[in-house]
């Protein structure tokens, strides 16, 4: 049975050292954490972001799409903060 690259801890060692050489080394053990997972995906977490790009970019060529200050003025609204001045 073959392991998952995410789930192999000398994967995540030799990641940590990789990390540790190009000067990440203020990186907090939950953001190394999270920055090994996004950069090894489960087999079963590729198919499904593939296809979210892909629905992604059909909502953009059939238009459904808004300006990105428009959606995070309203989630700002929704959150309570600030407007950006």
């Amino acid at each position: 049975m073959a392991t998952d690259r995410r789930d192999d801890i000398h994967a995540f060692r030799a990641f940590i050292d990789e990390q540790l050489g190009n000067g990440l080394a203020t990186l907090t053990p939950a953001k190394a954490l999270e920055l090994g997972e996004i950069q090894n995906p489960s087999e079963g977490e590729e198919p499904e972001t593939v296809e979210a790009i892909r629905r992604g970019l059909a909502d953009v060529e059939a238009g459904r799409v808004r300006p990105a200050r428009e959606a995070l003025a309203e989630l700002r609204r929704k959150s309570n903060l600030p407007e950006l001045s």
